[in-house]
């Protein structure tokens, strides 16, 4: 009978990824103030906004996007806070165009 070899595991291992270990160059969604409390603001908010994005709203053209973010209407860089008043739904079209301005003008760089 011919001799058994030990194969390599072909699932990668929690901490690892195939460049090697996970960077923590970024903290987690946790340190950054994303945490449980967090989850139940993004509740409140959508049930507020009934889903319905804020930005698109404002224009007043009848097409409102649907949820795909909470947005800060002043961003937490630019010395926004995560207060009721400063969110509100966004659309995923209407979130890239607002944080494509924002880039171009230099917010939320710090």
């Amino acid at each position: 009978m011919g001799r058994l070899t030990t194969l390599k595991p072909r699932v990668q291992t929690l901490g690892q990824t195939a460049k090697g270990p996970w960077s923590h160059a970024r903290p987690s969604r946790h340190d950054r103030g994303y945490g449980s409390e967090w989850v139940r603001t993004v509740q409140r908010i959508r049930a507020r906004d009934k889903d319905q994005c804020q930005a698109c709203k404002r224009k007043g053209d009848g097409v409102r996007g649907l949820y795909g973010a909470i947005d800060h209407i002043v961003p937490k860089a630019d010395g926004g806070t995560d207060d009721d008043s400063n969110l509100e739904v966004i659309c995923d079209p209407c979130h890239a165009v607002k944080t494509e301005a924002e880039r171009k003008r230099g917010l939320g760089q710090g």
